[in-house]
């Protein structure tokens, strides 16, 4: 494992956010520097993760948004989820709710791939998430549901605590925005139905003893659970469980989403007790807060309390100026989603220039590689190639005892008689003719390659002596029976064979030497057969 790896891996460990970024800082420009996509991509996700964590959505979704070209360039799924989360939630978080929903459908179905079931409970989470900021509340319901179901069949306890939380926060969000768009208060049937199942859940479970350092989600769920009694007009409950959270909120140093739905909770608690001011400065709060960290969604929803607040008490003008800020807001959020979707698109070209150069550079390198080793005349390998085959070829038969390897060298018959009577380009011809004869004839595991000129040689792997023999003799009668006439009236062509098999001393030179030694010696039986 490299140094870079190394505090990466201590980054990914540290429970703080700022000093996981501050480790990991480093590293990226590291990664950048050396071209290291991977640990550029990686570095970059938990970058963007521990933005999330410290509310800073806008910067999460950017980090995330420049983690997912080059996580596509080198394939890695796992770490692409990742990063696709956090751009869920950023997302969701800055109001851009179409680029949430993408990002959680493809994070989906990457988890899919994994066949991980905690990885796709925790997409179905982001899925649901995402559709219920963007209004799609039964979709969102159905896969917070099965994110619920998977994380009961094989997480830990705390992951199925944090589903139900997960799924309270939704029914919140769903009883705000369908109050506002109908003028009525919702049903409380879901949400009544999710107290049962958490109060069944914490008997079997004491959440805050098993996991003393996970007080957020709690206070979550506490936040949750004041809201439903606040609405089924059980203030006194709803104020108890409310103030128990604010007094947590004042001892620690939380991120601003936690003090953003406080602000919501104590916005109805104090409509439905009568208290005006303090419903009118919990929405102020709210929209506060949610400006401080760039939560769009956040500040969205204060405007939509606020407007509510100021209607309640008969201020029609103060309502309708915060929905005009409504709907500004929702506008200069499309414009800003576009924009960054340029950015990202810019991004991807990028990358995908990169890869493309990247790739042209790899088939260049193959394209000279082949060249490096092939004969450009007749087509077939050159010497090159054969010595580097019939070397490695050797070192195998001489590591496995019962390996047989035969060396051919070919010469053909009065070449220079051929280029002198039938000219230069039908001795060309020839040679190639002869290359496609020698590659007809010889397996794909065995090579037939030109070392110069008239010389040829064929490697025969795994092959006898008696067995190269015979290969060498069809070799020889597929040249001398080829239709010659038809290339030029009055050529007829040879060829001369030397076959040798290897010994377990034997070098490549050796083996070479050998078989010359039977070429000429068949070359000089032919001269006499002739004569």
């Amino acid at each position: 494992m490299s140094d870079d790896e190394e505090r990466l891996a201590l980054a990914m460990r540290q429970e703080d956010p700022k000093v996981a970024k501050r480790i990991a800082l480093p590293i990226l420009s590291s990664a950048v520097a050396r071209k290291s996509h991977h640990l550029e991509g990686r570095v970059l996700t938990l970058l963007a993760q521990c933005e999330s964590l410290l509310a800073n959505s806008a910067a999460a979704y950017e980090l995330s948004s420049r983690a997912l070209p080059v996580l596509q360039s080198v394939g890695d799924f796992r770490e692409e989820a990742k990063a696709l989360a956090v751009q869920a939630r950023s997302s969701s978080a800055l109001g851009r709710n179409d680029q949430a929903i993408e990002a959680a459908l493809l994070g989906l179905e990457l988890a899919k791939r994994t066949g991980d079931a905690a990885n796709q409970a925790d997409a179905h989470s982001q899925l649901g998430g995402a559709l219920f900021h963007a209004g799609c509340f039964d979709a969102a319901k159905g896969h917070l549901h099965e994110a619920r179901r998977l994380a009961q069949a094989g997480s830990s306890p705390l992951e199925v605590f944090a589903s139900i939380v997960t799924e309270g926060v939704s029914e919140l969000m769903r009883f705000v925005t369908e109050r506002h768009e109908t003028g009525r208060a919702p049903s409380l049937r879901d949400l009544k139905a999710l107290l049962k199942l958490h109060a069944d859940f914490a008997r079997r479970h004491d959440i805050a003893a098993a996991y003393p350092n996970e007080q957020p989600i709690q206070a979550s769920w506490q936040l949750v659970a004041s809201a439903a009694n606040c609405w089924m007009g059980r203030l006194q409950e709803a104020e108890t469980r409310l103030e128990s959270v604010r007094a947590w909120l004042d001892e620690h140093d939380t991120a601003p989403s936690m003090r953003t739905l406080e602000a919501l909770v104590r916005c109805e608690l104090a409509q439905a007790k009568g208290d005006w001011p303090d419903a009118e400065q919990s929405a102020a709060q709210m929209v506060e807060l949610a400006q401080q960290t760039g939560r769009e969604q956040a500040a969205l929803m204060g405007h939509l309390l606020a407007s509510r607040v100021f209607e309640m008490q008969g201020k029609h003008q103060q309502a309708l100026a915060e929905l005009k800020q409504l709907a500004a807001r929702e506008r200069r959020v499309r414009s800003q989603s576009l924009a960054n979707r340029s950015t990202v698109v810019s991004w991807q070209l990028e990358m995908r220039r990169g890869e493309e150069s990247r790739r042209s550079l790899q088939a260049s390198a193959q394209q000279l590689e082949k060249l490096a080793l092939e004969d450009p005349m007749p087509g077939i390998a050159n010497r090159r190639c054969f010595e580097q085959v019939a070397t490695q070829s050797l070192r195998a038969s001489q590591a496995d005892r019962g390996r047989p390897l035969c060396l051919a060298l070919i010469d053909v018959d009065r070449f220079k008689e051929v280029n002198d009577g039938h000219s230069h380009l039908v001795g060309d011809k020839v040679l190639q003719v002869i290359a496609a004869l020698l590659t007809e004839h010889v397996r794909d595991e065995d090579l037939a390659a030109r070392l110069a000129g008239d010389e040829f040689v064929l490697v025969l792997r795994r092959t006898e002596l008696t067995r190269a023999s015979e290969i060498c003799e069809r070799v020889c009668s597929a040249v001398a029976d080829y239709n010659w006439q038809a290339m030029s009236p009055g050529l007829a062509v040879t060829i001369s064979v030397g076959v040798a098999q290897s010994r377990l001393d034997d070098t490549l030179e050796s083996l070479v030497h050998r078989s010359d030694i039977a070429m000429y010696k068949r070359k000089a039986e032919s001269k006499l057969q002739t004569a």
